[in-house]
């Protein structure tokens, strides 16, 4: 799951979370910076690797 609020995460259970810290609607990053959106999915795919209930902070 990638999120933008804190907390929310442990709400709704998700496996594992990925925040982003990017504007509400846009959690991947502005439209067309395809450098932060590869980034994204880069750390996406990084935080599946996580134990379940682990939420990590994009860096």
């Amino acid at each position: 799951m990638i999120s933008l609020i804190d907390g929310m995460s442990e709400k709704v259970k998700a496996p594992r979370t990925l925040m982003t810290g990017y504007k509400l609607g846009r959690p991947c990053g502005e439209p067309f910076d395809l450098e932060t959106r590869k980034k994204v999915v880069k750390e996406m795919l990084d935080v599946s690797k996580e134990k379940s209930g682990a939420i990590i902070n994009l860096s």
